[in-house]
């Protein structure tokens, strides 16, 4: 009987743990979308509450306020840029093909996640130059993963670059480039997007392969 009864308790327990989960991440999603579409400003706890069908209440058992919720909804982007990214680099043991599948990955996730893309990159500077003492900050790892792979490519011979960091904030800038056209221009369609970042990355190969 007592056995019974604590694994009852047990599955209780991961039942309201799993339901807790599934709750802060429809919180993260439906407030990333809400800022996209009213604005810091215009964005509230109360209209967050109003459109999952909680009360307010809920929404600061889990969040401070809507800067601490902000903060999170962008780290939890970065963590899924940086799976996509270690994905790619992951794909080769050559560097400077993994470098290519990760400027095309980086890509890739700012056209399929506009909304998220701008928060993370357009939107609240304080929180890019944000620094959390003896704490790993989702943005500054999705960069590792690029800069990792630049030594790399250094390191095999097939990058001709003295310094990583700067070949690394080069990347970025170009990528990001890409990215912030095609999301707010509109005469950068799919097609113009697509022959950009093959000139981009042809134009890389010249300059920087071995």
């Amino acid at each position: 009987m007592v056995k019974a009864t604590t694994g009852k308790k047990a599955v209780t327990r991961r039942r309201k743990k799993e339901q807790k989960d599934e709750l802060r991440s429809l919180i993260l999603r439906t407030a990333g979308n809400l800022f996209v579409e009213l604005g810091y400003n215009g964005f509230s706890m109360r209209k967050l509450a109003e459109l999952i069908g909680y009360s307010p209440a809920t929404l600061y058992l889990y969040f401070r306020d809507k800067d601490h919720l902000l903060f999170l909804v962008v780290d939890d982007a970065f963590s899924r840029f940086k799976k996509q990214l270690e994905h790619a680099a992951e794909s080769s043991d050559a560097a400077w093909e993994r470098l290519g599948r990760l400027g095309e990955a980086y890509v890739r996730f700012g056209l399929e996640n506009p909304a998220y893309y701008q928060l993370m990159f357009m939107w609240r500077i304080d929180y890019l130059t944000e620094v959390r003492d003896g704490k790993e900050i989702p943005r500054v790892q999705a960069f590792e993963v690029l800069l990792h792979t630049v030594r790399d490519a250094i390191e095999q011979g097939a990058l001709q670059a003295s310094v990583p960091e700067t070949t690394s904030d080069m990347l970025w800038a170009m990528m990001h480039g890409i990215v912030s056209l095609s999301i707010q221009m509109p005469m950068f369609d799919k097609e113009r997007t697509d022959k950009l970042i093959q000139h981009a990355m042809e134009m890389i190969y010249r300059a920087l392969h071995v």
